[in-house]
């Protein structure tokens, strides 16, 4: 069964990768730049109450999924999210919000 917890972004961003080792400042921008449509949805989803967990490794300390909605939260002025483990055991990755076709022009 899935726990879901929150964390504060500023604990997030301080002790948890984005998992590319970029690191979040980059990540951010690249977003931003690349997926601004993806990130307008999400936000809209967020704000109409959908905000399924971000998913982290709790042991190696990064972000599996959920990049974006990290991201949308902190544009919505957001302080935590909704966590849960990404090896809980459960099959999340199937409907992660954060898949989706939009930007394809901006990503090609």
């Amino acid at each position: 069964m899935t726990e879901v917890r929150t964390i504060t972004l500023a604990r997030l961003f301080a002790e948890f990768t984005n998992g590319d080792d970029t690191g979040w400042d980059a990540e951010r921008a690249w977003l931003i730049a690349q997926h601004p449509r993806r990130l307008a949805r999400i936000k809209a989803e967020i704000e109409n109450g959908n905000f399924p967990p971000i998913r982290l490794d709790l042991a190696e300390q990064r972000v599996v999924d959920g990049h974006h909605r990290i991201i949308a939260a902190e544009q919505l002025g957001r302080d935590s999210v909704p966590y849960a483990n990404a090896w809980d055991g459960s099959e999340w990755w199937l409907q992660a919000s954060d898949q989706g076709g939009d930007d394809m022009k901006a990503a090609s």
